[in-house]
């Protein structure tokens, strides 16, 4: 994975590009409106998440 974090699914992360992106995802996070109803992440924009549910 490259420096920054890409604009794509969060459901597709591993363990390890979600400690190397950590702050990033606290960004994205932060404010999270959606849920995937596959693997329960959030993110607050529903293109992040492949099954995205509003909260």
């Amino acid at each position: 994975m490259a420096k920054t974090l890409k604009p794509g699914r969060l459901c597709k992360l591993g363990k390890d590009d979600i400690s190397k992106h950590f702050r990033e995802l606290t960004q994205v996070t932060r404010t999270s409106n959606f849920l995937c109803g596959k693997c329960a992440r959030s993110a607050s924009d529903k293109k992040r998440l492949c099954r995205p549910l509003e909260m």
